[in-house]
């Protein structure tokens, strides 16, 4: 098929891509709307030796021990423990089921001693105030001898929902319904183009005249007749 074929076929199907579309891009509006919002708040935390500490040497083995991640993986590990949904869920009176549907997680920024706690929920404040009550919850539990966690940046309620996002959604429905659009398009040509190459075949098979040597009589050559008579013989019967 080349180029030239390609978009005619397009053009005479424009109705069956057009329905395609509209069907794929309406079902994903219809499904976005069924969805409820989810908002994200985030809160950054910093690991670092602790103020109290006076020699430099302590400092030195403090950092040294925080480049080795251990540590401060360990902590972001505390984060999402059990025992600190519990003591979210005391410190806010909320069930502990709705924590495990916040999604509450802790992820160590790369090459740094910086800890991303984020959550979602259908509420923004609720999301905040999960994210906050870990922050503070983690800073009880980090020992103040030798290190001290410090809450960098607070959660905030967010204002814009991460989950769903109508225009991605819609926007891949549109892609989508297009490409089964063309898909169904070229097989309908494909399969009228089979169709009528068979077709064209039969007849031509059921013209083709069977020889003259198969539809005589096989005993006439025995008495010396010619079962093809050439137009001349043909000729002299019919003047006689």
């Amino acid at each position: 098929m080349d180029l030239a074929t390609f978009f005619r076929v397009l053009l005479r199907n424009w109705w069956l891509i057009a329905l395609s579309v509209i069907t794929t891009a309406g079902s994903a509006a219809w499904v976005v709307s069924r969805q409820s919002p989810r908002y994200a708040a985030t809160a950054q935390v910093w690991l670092r030796p602790s103020e109290s500490l006076q020699e430099p040497r302590q400092v030195v083995d403090v950092f040294m021990a925080l480049d080795k991640r251990t540590m401060i993986n360990t902590i972001a590990r505390m984060a999402t423990s059990t025992s600190m949904m519990e003591h979210v869920s005391r410190s806010l009176g909320i069930l502990p089921i709705v924590i495990e549907e916040s999604e509450l997680t802790a992820v160590v920024l790369p090459d740094t001693n910086l800890i991303d706690i984020r959550a979602t929920n259908t509420n923004p404040e609720l999301a905040a105030a999960i994210v906050n009550t870990v922050a503070q919850g983690l800073q009880a539990q980090v020992p103040d001898k030798a290190l001290q966690l410090d809450i960098i940046n607070a959660a905030a309620p967010p204002t814009e929902p991460v989950y769903p996002q109508p225009v991605r959604t819609i926007t891949l429905g549109v892609l989508f319904g297009l490409a089964l659009g063309i898909m169904f398009a070229l097989f309908g040509y494909m399969l009228q183009h089979l169709r009528a190459t068979q077709a064209a075949a039969e007849p031509a098979a059921a013209v083709q005249p069977a020889p003259a040597a198969d539809l005589a009589d096989p005993s006439l050559r025995s008495k010396g007749i010619d079962p093809a008579p050439s137009s001349a013989q043909t000729r002299q019967l019919y003047t006689r």
